[in-house]
């Protein structure tokens, strides 16, 4: 479990913030429906199978399904008096703009494909519908340049393997390198994006893997739980064979001598190293490296759509009443294991007498804030790491992908964040983050130059204190400072 310590005088509501987290490797139970996640991960043999077909069971059943609707993305909670560029590229019209580029590639009889094209963003994030078409496994790579329609039609072949039907939407997920938080969640926001765009809700995920990443990403269990957020139906876990990818323009061909899958509407959406955290458009969203300030109902949609789902919380939208403790979440970044072969490893950027300064930024806050510190990394569960952020009032971390989970913080809490080392102040990832959640962002220089771990003086102390201090939870952001 990833560390947790309290310095506060009065008890933390957080707990033992790593707690619960899940073994590696999985221990199947026996009978398949008691897994918690897709039996593809718990069992061996059925990711061998190279897919795995679920019945519809509720991963999480006791808790309501409210927030799988796009309609959460049109919260009036969330909508604010900003500028025309920023309503443009981070409200709902951003959806209707995406419908309207829908283009109809080819139909042959019941087949069709269509394209939806956000051609403003950065890299022009395209989405693909097909629909009624037959694939020999849920893998294979579809080409989407030059495509015949015909090739795909299931009442033309002629089969005496067997045609499988998958009913409902489908939607093809791969997550940009899923071991780091900060990059695997854009292929997560963007579910939530391409569900409210095309008004879909409980789809049936299949997360497409690389071969090995199951046994090398230790915190793959939790990724896969992660994606229970978005659908009753437990992910379909596909290991994909080592020479695939997604973005391949070779010519797609049927086996019609194997077995063969039908689906009458499969979704591919190969942007997953970008989203609405890190785009540049014409308009208000300039990429991780300039500051914008705009509010967005959908970036706040998702993630309690996420969070809701998980279990976590309840529909409170505001930081902690001012009159109670408020609780500060110390992001570390120590030692931890494993990232391969039981090995140590050891972050840069790590804080040199980090417990003594901690507690020396405890001291000077007085009784009326409450530090507990967290190591996102140390194998903190997905669900523990939303959890925990979701649950302070304000998260204190040096740059680095444990500060993403930011985003889950209820509206008008902050985020102090330190840079230093290798990382300066130029990296306006989680500036923009607090920008789009409606946090506010406070920002300070630990110790510049190539140092593997930071120092700190009486100087950076105040500084810390000062910045916390300076958030007022009761106070809507505005013009977050740099």
């Amino acid at each position: 479990p990833g560390r947790s310590r309290n310095h506060g005088r009065s008890g933390s509501p957080l707990g033992q913030a790593g707690a619960g987290c899940h073994q590696w490797p999985p221990r199947c139970p026996r009978g398949r429906n008691r897994c918690r996640i897709s039996v593809s991960v718990c069992c061996r043999a059925a990711v061998e199978q190279k897919h795995y077909f679920e019945e519809e069971t509720p991963v999480h059943a006791d808790i309501p399904i409210i927030a799988r609707s796009p309609l959460i993305f049109h919260s009036n909670s969330y909508r604010h008096n900003q500028s025309e560029k920023c309503s443009r590229d981070v409200s709902p019209i951003l959806f209707d703009e995406w419908r309207r580029s829908k283009e109809v590639i080819c139909t042959s009889n019941e087949v069709s494909i269509e394209q939806l094209k956000l051609g403003r963003w950065e890299y022009k994030p395209t989405i693909t519908v097909f629909k009624n078409i037959i694939l020999n496994h849920l893998f294979d790579d579809v080409n989407k340049t030059n495509v015949s329609c015909e090739v795909f039609a299931s009442n033309s072949l002629k089969n005496d393997a067997g045609i499988t039907t998958m009913n409902g939407p489908v939607f093809r997920v791969q997550l940009f390198d899923a071991s780091n938080p900060y990059e695997g969640f854009h292929g997560v926001l963007n579910i939530a994006m391409v569900m409210a765009t095309l008004n879909i809700t409980n789809p049936q995920l299949v997360y497409m893997v690389s071969k090995g990443e199951m046994e090398s990403n230790t915190r793959f269990p939790s990724i896969v739980e992660m994606l229970t957020a978005f659908s009753s139906l437990k992910p379909i876990i596909v290991e994909l064979p080592s020479s695939w990818r997604l973005t391949d323009n070779g010519t797609a061909v049927l086996n019609t001598d194997q077995p063969m899958i039908t689906l009458p509407y499969m979704v591919d959406f190969p942007f997953q190293g970008t989203s609405i955290m890190v785009t540049k458009t014409d308009k208000a969203l300039r990429g991780r490296g300039i500051d914008h300030h705009c509010k967005s109902e959908i970036f706040r949609g998702a993630t309690d759509f996420i969070r809701t789902n998980l279990g976590i919380g309840d529909d409170s939208t505001d930081a902690s009443d001012a009159n109670s403790t408020i609780q500060v979440l110390w992001s570390s970044r120590g030692p931890y294991c494993c990232r391969a072969a039981g090995t140590i490893y050891t972050p840069t950027r790590a804080i040199d007498n980090e417990q003594k300064l901690v507690e020396a930024v405890q001291t000077s806050l007085g009784s009326h804030y409450n530090i507990t510190t967290v190591d996102f990394g140390a194998n903190m569960t997905i669900i523990d790491s939303v959890e925990a952020a979701f649950k302070s009032d304000i998260i204190v971390g040096v740059h680095g992908a444990g500060l993403v989970w930011s985003a889950f913080m209820k509206q008008h809490s902050g985020l102090v964040e330190m840079f230093g080392g290798n990382r300066g102040t130029a990296n306006r990832h989680y500036h923009n983050i607090a920008s789009l959640a409606d946090i506010h962002y406070r920002s300070l220089m630990l110790e510049r130059g190539k140092v593997e771990n930071l120092s700190w003086n009486e100087e950076s102390l105040d500084q810390i204190v000062r910045k916390i201090q300076s958030i007022n939870l009761k106070e809507e952001p505005s013009a977050n400072e740099p």
